[in-house]
């Protein structure tokens, strides 16, 4: 497989002389000129993918992040930098311009229309899921996609980390300490974060051991003082532990559970282990640092951006889902189940 060039400025000379054909061939091939065979099209368009040539207008390709405010303000803000600034990354590469648009919670937000101009402009669907916007952008044909999250009737192209997988592997990371009493943190309203849980479970099922709804704990949101909370209240509540680890819907949430134990005289990871996921940079900074799932952001938003510019090139394309599986990172936060 042959480099890729990822340079803004891309002519019609290089793809000519990368296609093996004249320069007007090359223009009239992009531009959908008559008089040309199936095959010269194929090859031009296949110089041009290669090149990731964008149009020839494409200095006035625009690609707009959605966001929602909750997303923006909890858990943890550097993740969604991350995923932003691999979008960022790419377009800057590419000579797109980017915007960002902040929503509020069921926000309608002003989308330009598919026809005419409307395929110079795409949109990003950050971390968030909204029914009524995915449905309109679908309806309509406005390219899209989805980052660091999914569609279950998988109208938009998205792309999310490996979650099912890496919740997978956390809980076996845990089960092959001998930990048979699992607490999960989790926050249901987020897709992404359901399929840690069903990884979870699968991994616990597979174990042969029952998984038991009574250790999961339903968050308001992914924060660390709601998890805080939530550990402290079940704490005070049994008036003991009911679990030997915490499997955390992301290190946010991991960070407040360890201060939770800690408040209640319960050392990490000899008394209870606690695991997260992202591996955001505080992860290894925490005491204990924290094992964790690691989710690929940069590459993850880097990636969205290039998939939508091949829906735009290819608006009639099977819809996809990408899935970027990321490492365990295996820190001091976790060990041995007491016995």
């Amino acid at each position: 497989m042959g480099e890729e060039t990822t340079r803004s400025k891309v002519t019609l000379r290089e793809i000519a002389e990368l296609a093996g054909v004249s320069i007007s061939t090359a223009s009239r091939a992009l531009s959908g000129a008559a008089g040309l065979s199936d095959p010269v099209r194929a090859k031009v368009q296949a110089a041009a993918d290669r090149l990731n040539y964008v149009g020839a207008a494409g200095n006035s390709l625009t690609v707009t992040v959605l966001a929602t405010m909750a997303v923006a303000a909890a858990g943890a803000p550097e993740f969604q930098m991350e995923l932003f600034s691999g979008i960022q990354q790419a377009c800057d590469e590419l000579g797109i311009t980017l915007s960002y648009s902040l929503m509020g919670e069921g926000q309608p937000v002003p989308l330009t229309d598919a026809e005419g101009d409307g395929a110079r402009q795409g949109y990003v669907l950050l971390s968030f899921h909204d029914e009524t916007l995915i449905g309109r952008l679908a309806q309509q044909g406005i390219p899209a996609v989805i980052v660091n999250g999914s569609d279950p009737l998988m109208r938009l192209d998205a792309i999310s980390a490996g979650n099912r997988s890496g919740g997978y592997a956390a809980a076996g990371h845990l089960l092959g300490f001998g930990h048979r009493r699992i607490l999960h943190l989790t926050h249901g309203r987020r897709l992404p974060v359901r399929d840690r849980l069903h990884g979870a479970g699968e991994a616990i099922q597979m174990a042969g051991l029952p998984f038991d709804p009574d250790l999961v704990v339903e968050l308001a949101d992914m924060r660390s003082d709601l998890a805080y909370e939530a550990v402290r209240e079940r704490l005070a509540r049994l008036g003991k532990t009911d679990f030997t680890a915490i499997q955390c819907c992301n290190d946010a949430s991991a960070f407040g559970a360890m201060a939770a134990l800690a408040e209640a005289g319960l050392r990490v990871p000899e008394d209870v282990s606690v695991i997260g996921f992202d591996d955001i940079p505080m992860a290894g900074l925490s005491s204990p640092a924290l094992t964790t799932v690691r989710v690929l952001r940069r590459e993850i938003g880097a990636f969205g951006l290039r998939r939508l510019l091949e829906r735009m090139k290819a608006p009639e394309a099977s819809v996809t889902l990408t899935e970027f599986a990321g490492p365990l990172v295996v820190r001091a936060s976790t060990g041995p189940a007491r016995s």
